[in-house]
């Protein structure tokens, strides 16, 4: 294809104004329209230092469009801070040596602001690739996953497999790693949901000892290995949050309980209410956290020194957690009087005021 052809044609021009004409004639724009405010805000204003404003224009194109483009814009702000506002007026020669010193100075500072957004802005695109990637990743994965799952599941179950102890132990091996590799994916959708889409909680009628109850049942392989005991206060009243949401974060937290718990110890579960608040502690006799531990809990990744050749881990789950709880109005927390001293964390969730059958009398008129 000839040169003057492909140069014409209309994908490459398209992609020629986006990448030159228009970042660059943005910024005229925009210093244009930051001249005009300064303008105004002077005839009201004793203001000396105009090129404050000016670094706006070029952030907004640094972060938008990158380096170049807001060096351009940074160029136009300095020849119409000379030209508009700095002695002689009209004139592109600054006499006065303070305005001089100004206009290195800010040439110096939107050099800088520049790179620091540039980088900002494609650290933001790494995450963004990042992101796509895992959650395109993790799709793919679920299917033949499922596929895995349910033969392990059969096989296991099998009558001539349960009678030999070798075959039964290495169906229960390829079931419980599929197990553990699905909810590693479902943390990582999780993890990729709540970055790029946030969190949007329901708002149900929930009854707490149900809750509990039904997120211990459904964990039932993962806590088998542990003595669980439930306390619950006299009549835990309602309160109104996201089952689903609230679910699979005390799921992540039994989960992180069994883990880092030796086979055999005990897992206490207590539900109750303190003050307008419903309180749900999960206690383990684990591995303990230090203070800098209990002070990180539920950062993204975060998994304490201690336990990154001895556990295997994402650092996903409490951070999953603690983003699924604060979406339903709660809080969590976590707390250890040291390694090797067990671990509580303790989630609490508000009780409306409202009534349920008050709530719905008023939702009815």
């Amino acid at each position: 294809m000839p040169f003057g052809h492909w140069l014409h044609t209309p994908n490459h021009r398209g992609h020629w104004s986006e990448r030159y004409v228009f970042p660059y004639l943005t910024a005229v724009v925009l210093v244009s329209i930051t001249t005009v405010i300064i303008s105004f805000v002077l005839r009201r204003l004793d203001f000396q230092n105009v090129g404050i404003i000016y670094l706006l224009p070029v952030f907004i194109v640094a972060v938008r469009w990158g380096f170049l483009p807001a060096m351009f814009a940074a160029l136009i702000s300095v020849a119409a801070s000379a030209f508009f506002f700095y002695p002689p007026i009209y004139d592109f020669r600054a006499h006065n040596w303070d305005n001089q010193v100004d206009l290195v100075l800010f040439t110096i500072i939107a050099g800088v602001t520049s790179h620091l957004a540039t980088r900002l802005r494609r650290r933001d695109e790494i995450d963004r690739l990042r992101e796509a990637l895992i959650g395109s990743v993790s799709h793919e994965l679920r299917t033949p996953l499922a596929s895995i799952l349910g033969a392990s599941s059969v096989i296991a179950n099998a009558e001539s497999v349960k009678s030999n102890a070798h075959l039964s132990t290495l169906a229960n091996v390829i079931r419980e790693e599929a197990e553990r590799l699905n909810h590693d994916i479902q943390n990582l959708l999780d993890a990729t949901r709540i970055s790029s889409e946030g969190v949007r909680a329901k708002r149900e009628w929930i009854d707490p000892a149900d809750l509990v109850n039904i997120a211990i049942e459904r964990r039932h392989r993962v806590l088998s290995g542990h003595k669980i005991e439930v306390k619950f206060s006299d009549a835990p009243p309602l309160f109104q949050g996201d089952p689903v949401l609230i679910d699979q974060a005390i799921g992540q937290i039994l989960s992180n309980a069994a883990k880092y718990s030796p086979a055999k110890t005990r897992i206490s579960i207590e539900v109750g209410q303190d003050r307008q608040m419903i309180e749900i502690r999960v206690t383990d006799q684990g591995a303990g956290m230090t203070l800098e531990d209990e002070a990180r809990w539920g950062q993204r990744f975060y998994r304490g020194p201690q336990h990154l050749h001895t556990t295997t881990g994402s650092g996903l789950g409490a951070w999953i957690a603690k983003a699924f709880i604060e979406a339903s109005g709660g809080t969590v927390a976590a707390q250890s009087q040291g390694l090797g001293l067990g671990c509580t964390v303790i989630i609490k969730l508000p009780i409306p005021v409202q009534p349920p059958q008050e709530a719905e009398a008023h939702a009815d008129d």
